[in-house]
């Protein structure tokens, strides 16, 4: 307990900073809906606001009329849906040490939101609800598929207070921090990450914000409207993010992940992990960074948790025709040298993006060292390429490969080395309509010496997705 009140009380000690206005705010930046909407995929539909069509002139787009009904003075509805379509191929799925060689499958998720405003935004309502399919995959993830159910239903109270303003959230949402790092939207695979609790945020003048949450996940079933809390995990923290100037910033952040159960590294026990971490980002003259370090204490089946971990990603943007974009990756997560030691040293992710690395999803950042360069440019204003190379290897050979969900790699364990493979990944967007996005993504992970020994192989993905927001 001890644990918990230290680490969370470092980001709440930052309160009067995080919501204190700065010597000059900053003005509003415009609302870029103004230009495209809806939003693209990736993105929570509830970040949107269309008060801007209020004028007749700005209703430029087709859906306009039915996005937006103005209720009266003080009240509003908005409306919108996707229809995403994902076809998968791959060959030799985690590393080929299945039954299953070749994975061909294709998924569905359609979604309905409702987003009503009262009370000049005071208070709010928004539901979403949604239909996930998945067709002929041999492979089967709990976030594949669950039929009709609920994917976000909260309720919303907006208070000023003085030149702050305090949101309070209740129910079923998605929710997201930093870049990747322990929360994520997690748009793969097929059922976006959701949480039901509470969340509290501040909001100060130049972008300064105070979060506390309380959730628990979301277990997904198999049939009709039956997705319901787990009470198999609590989830809570604090979240502060300061931004020093025009371009730069830090985020400080606290968080407690309580587990009734759980396996980790050949063990089954109760754990409670605590994660104190600061973000530091920012751009300037065309280059940006965010770099995320993060250290874990807490118990774990009668073991005492040590664990790190460091992930950043710094770039350059040059001012050509293609906006090109050179960057460099490099996450560092601890790994557990000695299972017999009384010590848990794997860090655990949490809730990171499902295809952290790739949408193939064979590596996760814990016991991991990662480094490589990474490309993006734009041949054209509809389309963006990103075609990236990582180096994979443990951070400790006497720890496992961890999949997305902290499943083990099996044969991992029992062979040594640290060279698990090196990952080409290309991703390619075009964006021909405001409202049609189609990915494609391809990754090749040729196979290193430990997953060699493990008896695997190298793994090829190809996916194609079609995403119609309105």
């Amino acid at each position: 307990m001890r644990t918990l009140i230290t680490a969370l009380s470092i980001p709440a000690l930052l309160v009067a900073g995080a919501v204190s206005p700065p010597a000059q705010a900053q003005a509003p930046g415009a609302n870029p809906l103004e230009q495209s909407r809806p939003l693209r995929p990736g993105l929570p539909r509830w970040l949107e606001d269309y008060r801007f069509l209020d004028d007749p002139a700005k209703r430029t787009d087709w859906f306009d009329n039915y996005r937006y009904h103005r209720l009266s003075d003080s009240a509003w509805l908005q409306l919108g849906g996707e229809l995403r379509y994902r076809a998968d191929n791959v060959r030799q799925p985690l590393f080929g040490l299945t039954p299953v060689h070749k994975d061909n499958y294709l998924q569905q998720r359609a979604q309905l939101h409702a987003d009503l405003h009262l009370l000049d935004d005071r208070l709010r309502a928004f539901v979403q609800l949604e239909n996930t399919r998945s067709w002929g995959k041999e492979l089967q993830n709990p976030r594949d598929e669950s039929r009709n159910d609920i994917h976000q239903a909260f309720v919303e109270s907006n208070l000023d207070l003085g030149q702050q303003r305090l949101r309070i959230r209740a129910g079923r949402q998605e929710m997201a921090y930093g870049v990747h790092a322990l929360v994520t939207y997690a748009e793969t695979p097929n059922i976006r990450q959701t949480f039901d609790g509470l969340r509290l945020t501040l909001n100060g003048q130049g972008g300064r914000t105070l979060d506390a949450f309380a959730m628990r996940t979301v277990r997904h079933e198999d049939g009709n409207f039956d997705d319901k809390s787990d009470n198999n995990t609590r989830f809570y923290g604090l979240y502060a993010s300061l931004p020093q100037a025009q371009v730069t910033g830090i985020d400080l952040y606290a968080m407690g992940l309580e587990r009734k159960q759980r396996p980790l590294f050949g063990t089954l026990g109760r754990e409670k992990r605590y994660t104190l971490g600061t973000r530091l980002f920012g751009r300037h003259d065309g280059y940006d960074w965010s770099w995320d370090f993060m250290h874990q204490r807490g118990h774990f089946a009668g073991q005492s948790i040590r664990a790190w971990g460091i992930w950043s990603e710094s770039g350059y943007t040059f001012d050509q025709a293609w906006k090109p974009r050179l960057a460099m990756r490099l996450d560092l997560s601890s790994g557990d040298d000695d299972p017999t030691d009384g010590r848990a040293e794997t860090f655990d992710p949490h809730f990171p993006r499902g295809g952290v690395y790739g949408e193939a999803g064979l590596t996760n950042p814990a016991n991991l060292l990662l480094a490589g360069p990474m490309l993006a440019f734009s041949p054209r204003h509809d389309l963006r390429i990103e075609p990236a190379i990582f180096k994979h290897w443990r951070q400790s050979s006497a720890d496992a490969i961890y999949l997305p969900g902290m499943q083990v790699v099996p044969g991992s364990t029992a062979v040594g080395g640290r060279d698990i493979g090196t990952n080409y990944r290309l991703n390619a967007r075009w964006t021909p309509t405001a409202n049609l996005t189609l990915d494609l993504d391809y990754q090749y992970f040729k196979a290193g010496s430990v997953v060699r020994s493990a008896g695997g192989q190298s793994t090829q993905f190809v996916a194609l997705r079609s995403s119609f927001r309105f």
